[in-house]
């Protein structure tokens, strides 16, 4: 993943990356606490186990912002 305080060859950062690298940012931690509040438990809790209701891992995705492509 790239850092939003990496700069490209020429000096200037590129604000589409910025953007982007907010947005997965903003995603990623709205999406874990969603699941964390849905579930009632949060990650390794013992509360989880054998409850059925688990965190089962997760998988890659894209997003097309007008920013570009976010990707995991």
């Amino acid at each position: 993943m790239k850092s939003i305080t990496e700069k490209p060859n020429n000096g200037q950062v590129n604000f589409d990356d910025m953007i982007n690298d907010l947005i997965k940012n903003f995603i990623e931690k709205m999406l874990k606490g969603e699941l964390t509040e849905f579930l009632n438990y949060d990650k390794y809790d013992s509360a989880g186990k054998n409850s059925g209701n688990s965190r089962n891992g997760n998988y890659s995705r894209n997003l097309q912002t007008k920013y570009g492509v976010i990707e995991n």
